[in-house]
């Protein structure tokens, strides 16, 4: 003979989550995911700028090599499809079958000479809003 205690009991604990237990776990992983989702875009965006400065870096070895060469880096007009196909035909100063460009997919600027009355030369990426001369635009290391 079953008690209506032990029915009840039963019943309680075989019951399921209502659903404003449903939602608030719904909630509490959307809060979670949110921060995770925040984290990674700036870690992402912190990375591109990283790259981007490893590939002035780079660009900038590239064209040392070619002052060494031919005596003078590459000319304004030149730019850097001269660190590509130089004049007179020897071999290329970058591995890249094209001029390479940042990490948000734009051609890098090359200066020369140099802005700001600055002499030597200067490689920069546009940074993430693309705009020429905003605060995100990426140089080498200082």
């Amino acid at each position: 003979m079953t008690n209506h205690r032990t029915l009840r009991l039963t019943r309680r604990s075989a019951r399921g989550m209502t659903l404003l237990e449903i939602m608030i776990v719904i909630a509490i992983l959307g809060l979670i995911a949110s921060v995770v989702v925040v984290a990674v875009m700036n870690n992402l965006q912190r990375a591109k700028g990283t790259t981007a400065r490893l590939k002035i870096g780079e660009i900038q070895k590239a064209l040392e090599l070619y002052a060494v060469d031919n005596e003078d880096y590459p000319s304004q007009s030149e730019g850097l499809k001269a660190l590509i196909s130089p004049p007179g035909g020897g071999p290329a100063y970058l591995k890249e079958k094209d001029v390479p460009k940042d990490p948000w997919a734009q051609e890098f600027m090359y200066f020369n000479p140099a802005r700001g009355g600055s002499s030597g030369i200067e490689v920069v990426s546009k940074g993430p809003d693309k705009q020429e001369g905003t605060e995100d635009d990426v140089k080498a290391k200082e």
